[in-house]
């Protein structure tokens, strides 16, 4: 059977507490990794023991509408919301750039059938994890990964008729570069669906956007709220782009599913850094400032 977290075997205290502080340790050396390889590195000394998901790898914060009872389901959901967005089906090539551990493609393989899904990540150990379950699920000639960057991505131009990415674009270099790049490597009507994490449009971040927008002393950055995002994609070359927002459907549902959760026995592995970044205050404190996002651009026929 595939890999899940009730496959991890259980710490005693002292094995776990010298995991955290190896954890902890690991953290602090990302900043100074080169910036291509920040991220990747994050995640890989994440792994699996850190995650709050009931049994599957999923990584993201799930979507929460319709009262889904766990955060497996809930990030099912999201899932499900990105394919319908992208009208993922038979005989779709989808690019999904930012996999995890490839909880999204083996649902959307198994639920949505597009005829291949290439994965693109630069997560060593999210790779060889997600290669693995791919071939445990009997998937691995319809689910491919690779190591390769968003803002590069190792595929030919109009390669492919979808590119998603879940959760994970607020980490990728640039939103223009990979714009640019999701639409080159689309054939005439593909679509580019990413549900993401952007600020949320107040007057700071007004006034920030206005700033880096012109000639300034300021260092330029990829700073997009909801609107920005959507200019970004027309500016990339999409047509019909739209942004919406989810995010009474994820974070206040989240934070009260997560205040139950994180009392579990289970999550006494999770690293206590990490319960405290999700923890119920953490939540109250930087949600407010956070949207969550659905993307979708086309290219134009």
């Amino acid at each position: 059977m595939t890999l899940t977290t009730a496959d991890i075997p259980v710490e005693d205290f002292r094995t776990r507490s010298l995991r955290w502080a190896k954890e902890c340790y690991e953290w602090s050396r990302v900043p100074f990794l080169p910036a291509g390889e920040r991220v990747g590195r994050g995640y890989d000394v994440v792994g699996p023991r850190n995650l709050f998901g009931e049994d599957s790898l999923f990584i993201n914060l799930g979507y929460w509408r319709d009262n889904p009872a766990t955060l497996d389901e809930a990030s099912r959901d999201l899932a499900r919301l990105v394919a319908r967005e992208a009208e993922l089906g038979p005989g779709d090539i989808q690019l999904d750039v930012g996999f995890g551990y490839g909880d999204q493609d083996f649902l959307w393989a198994q639920e949505f059938e597009p005829e291949q899904i290439i994965g693109v990540n630069i997560a060593v150990e999210q790779i060889e994890i997600a290669t693995r379950r791919a071939a445990e699920l009997g998937l691995a000639h319809r689910i491919r990964y690779q190591y390769g960057s968003a803002v590069d991505l190792p595929c030919p131009d109009e390669s492919c008729t979808k590119v998603t990415a879940l959760e994970s674009a607020f980490h990728f270099p640039s939103y223009p570069k990979f714009f640019a790049e999701a639409h080159r490597v689309l054939r005439p009507g593909g679509k580019l669906v990413t549900a993401d994490i952007v600020p949320r449009t107040t007057p700071t971040t007004r006034t920030l956007l206005r700033l880096t927008d012109r000639p300034s002393p300021l260092p330029k950055t990829d700073l997009f709220d909801l609107h920005h995002y959507r200019h970004a994609l027309t500016a990339a070359g999409f047509s019909n782009a739209t942004t919406y927002s989810i995010r009474r459907h994820v974070y206040t549902p989240l934070a009260a599913y997560l205040t139950k959760r994180l009392r579990d026995p289970d999550m006494r592995r999770v690293n206590p850094a990490l319960r405290l970044a999700f923890s119920h205050p953490a939540l109250t404190l930087w949600g407010p400032w956070a949207d969550y996002i659905i993307a979708v651009g086309t290219k134009s026929p």
